[in-house]
């Protein structure tokens, strides 16, 4: 097909009109919905639109200067014509890789061009547009979506054929060596023209592209500091004086290691995997098909007073309240934070411990945010040990992040509605085990204090045989006149008539830790970095427990204690 049309400066010529129907013509053959990405000099294949708006479009701002293969509309990157979906039985490539590419395209658009769509020079926008959005990569990864795993194949392309079994390959935990392994056999299987990478490296190159990265910050052994920001540069700790580096006690390489005349390569000795969330939260919604569930929670949810979703809770509807500008668009995302430490080694006695922190968008529907798919991992901690208290240190990067959506938020393109807005987000609670619980909160889960609930109100009672503490406040809770409050003989000898303490609020917290003057004793650990942000305080659930541990661990002690059984009973309970 002649292209020759689309340089021409007179957009009201003929020559260039009739170029302009042909081309509609070619694309509407080839599209089942009605609208095509519009390649006008202001959409930039970022927007679908009708055949009557892309016409005004082209013939008003002209037609993208450099825009000669058609990839977006049916063309191949080789050039050639693929027949209509009407002339052929099977449509090849059945997947949704272009999608995804096209909401990446939009990403990087939206991202370096700042959403704007200014009238300038179509040549210099589109070299604009190449440099900001990497263009080599991103139609090379065109390229291999159009690329057949092996010759004649019709169902799959080389891109989503890798994509898949990384997909598979993280689910299921495979080592590099073990994907290695099954390359080669599925290589052996398949035709000999087959354009499957030969190792795990290849094939990581490839999907790199796609954004599924992550940015390592070095921390201090002792877990007093992260070499991040204006410390990115240190060689030891400020606190504690230890070496970022393996191998060395005072940030200075040893004399003996060096015995060549190449320096080994310096290794950390502790490395934060740091996984930027904000971009993750803004591909929500550039899918086409999610972006519209960001505001189930608004526009969909049954509100009858019954509590089905976190929305339909007093500490959402109370945040709400306090905070009506940012409540007053549904897009805006509640997140919650989950975390808790694990060995990957399972039996094996290796001292290692593994803390994923998870963030989970609550907009969503909840049979749709509580999948898999849809947690987001934040950070990834490990090492020999847990961080315990010092959790916070690893935090920071987190919580940059949730003060940049809280306070100036960050422009995001909205698929439901073509258009962009400032994306904005909160921090409602955490979940965790009661271990984990201590960590997050600086309340101490155990001893005297061990309830944060109660507080300095908790009625415990060290029993002398046992070596534990016991607690006997639970009549509390009763009713005034409830008979169980004057019953002695049942219990613990004593009559209740205090009456159940109120759980404390952020304001009470910090009033505590101010009144300690910075002497942390007793069951105050740490000040929570929580408290950095500028809601925190004001949150009326700050952390949870999770429901596992209570429905599990707790249940079984109860149920031990009714029918007398020692030890810990192995009760499998459907969590589904």
């Amino acid at each position: 097909m002649d292209k020759t049309w689309i340089n021409l400066r007179s957009r009201a010529s003929e020559e260039y009109i009739r170029g302009v129907t042909n081309f509609l013509n070619f694309a509407f053959e080839r599209t089942e919905d009605g609208k095509i990405w519009c390649p006008c000099v202001n959409c930039v294949n970022t927007y679908r639109v009708s055949r009557r708006d892309a016409f005004d479009h082209l013939i008003c701002d002209g037609f993208l200067k450099g825009y000669v293969r058609w990839i977006f509309h049916g063309e191949r990157c080789d050039g050639s014509i693929p027949p209509t979906p009407t002339n052929v039985e099977e449509r090849e490539f059945e997947h949704d890789i272009h999608n995804i590419l096209h909401d990446m395209m939009a990403e990087r658009v939206m991202n370096n061009d700042e959403g704007h769509a200014q009238s300038v020079d179509p040549s210099t926008k589109l070299g604009e547009h190449n440099h900001r959005l990497q263009g080599d990569k991103f139609y090379g990864l065109l390229k291999d979506s159009e690329v057949p795993l092996y010759p004649n194949c019709k169902k799959i392309s080389k891109l989503s054929f890798i994509i898949y079994l990384f997909h598979i390959e993280c689910f299921n935990g495979w080592t590099n060596k073990y994907f290695n392994s099954l390359l080669e056999v599925l290589k052996l299987a398949l035709p000999d023209e087959n354009t499957l990478p030969g190792s795990y490296h290849e094939m990581k190159k490839i999907i790199r592209d796609l954004g599924l990265g992550y940015e390592k910050i070095h921390a201090c052994p002792n877990d007093c500091m992260l070499f991040w920001k204006e410390n990115e540069n240190g060689e030891v700790c400020l606190k504690c004086g230890a070496s970022r580096w393996k191998g060395s006690s005072n940030g200075v390489e040893d004399e003996d290691v060096e015995t060549s005349s190449e320096k080994k390569k310096k290794q950390a000795a502790k490395i934060l995997r740091w996984f930027p969330f904000i971009p993750r939260l803004q591909r929500l919604f550039l899918s086409s098909k999610i972006a519209p569930l960001m505001t189930w929670h608004e526009d969909s949810r049954k509100k009858d007073g019954r509590m089905r979703h976190p929305a339909d809770s007093l500490a959402w509807k109370s945040f709400d309240s306090q905070h009506p500008e940012f409540s007053s668009d549904p897009r805006n995302i509640r997140l919650g934070l989950a975390s808790d430490g694990f060995n990957p080694f399972r039996t094996l006695s290796v001292a290692h411990s593994t803390w994923p922190v998870i963030i989970i968008p609550y907009n969503l529907p909840p049979w749709i945010c509580m999948k898999q798919s849809n947690f987001i991992l934040s950070l990834l901690i490990s090492g020999p040990k847990g961080p315990g208290n010092n959790i916070d240190v690893y935090m920071q990067p987190l919580v940059a992040e949730l003060h940049e959506l809280w306070e100036v938020g960050v422009e995001t393109f909205d698929a439901a509605t073509n258009k962009t807005f400032q994306l904005r987000a909160a921090l409602m609670w955490t979940i965790n085990d009661f271990p984990a619980y201590a960590n997050l909160s600086g309340w101490s889960t155990r001893g005297e204090y061990s309830c944060p609930c109660c507080g300095y109100s908790t009625a415990s009672k060290w029993l002398k045989h046992s070596r534990k503490f016991c607690y006997m406040c639970h009549r509390r809770w009763l009713e005034p006149n409830h008979r169980f409050r004057t019953d002695k003989h049942s219990f613990d000898g004593t009559e209740e008539y205090r009456i159940a303490p109120s759980p404390p609020t952020g304001t009470d917290v910090l009033r505590q830790l101010e009144a300690l003057n910075g002497i942390l004793d007793g069951p105050w650990k740490k000040k929570s970095i929580f408290f950095s942000l500028p809601y925190w305080e004001h949150q009326l659930l700050r952390h949870n427990l999770d429901v596992m541990h209570i429905e599990k661990n707790i249940c079984d002690n109860i149920l031990g204690t009714l029918i007398g059984k020692r030890g810990r009973i192995r009760t499998p309970i459907n969590h589904a």
